[in-house]
């Protein structure tokens, strides 16, 4: 666990938002409400507005549902020689599985774990859930979550609300 924690400390985010998008706020009720006046693809952005309290969960997750995601397969080789399961631990026999909003923050948390040799696929979020979903459904020791960007946002889906956060994202 140390590992993590030394690698997962939240870092200075140095990657810039791709899109310039517009929100309209109003305040209701004293609550600050975004209203979307543009179609959101930016998972920077969207993560931002998140954190900083702009979007509520279903919001992001409808909108960050479309964003497209960089991820490599839970299970791969290390510098030492050896394979093992590239996740972050979690309760209950689960784990998240990490995912990424660039392929360079991809390739920078699997040089800091030590991976070797590993492939990034690129898909919709929506997507990774939904297969993330289908292998929890086999016959595996432990169960996946989902975690975006560790160490920047760690917005983190646990294993048994994989099927609620999907509902969300379409």
């Amino acid at each position: 666990m140390g590992l993590f924690k030394k690698i997962f400390n939240k870092k200075q985010d140095d990657q810039q938002s791709m899109q310039n998008n517009e929100y309209h706020q109003t305040e209701p009720h004293d609550k600050i409400t975004v209203e979307r006046t543009i179609d959101i693809t930016d998972g920077i952005s969207l993560l931002e507005k998140h954190k900083s309290g702009l979007l509520d969960d279903k919001s992001f997750f409808s909108s960050f549902g479309k964003v497209n995601v960089f991820y490599s397969t839970p299970f791969g080789d290390h510098k030492d020689g050896g394979s093992r399961l590239f996740v972050l631990p979690a309760q209950d026999k689960t784990a998240y599985l990490p995912v990424f909003t660039s392929i360079e923050r991809a390739k920078d948390f699997y040089d800091k774990v030590g991976r070797v040799g590993f492939v990034i696929m690129e898909n919709s979020f929506t997507s990774f859930l939904e297969t993330t979903k289908k292998i929890n459904q086999g016959n595996t020791p432990i169960k996946f979550g989902a975690v975006i960007d560790p160490g920047y946002y760690s917005v983190t889906i646990n294993a048994n609300s994989l099927h609620i956060v999907i509902d969300m994202t379409v």
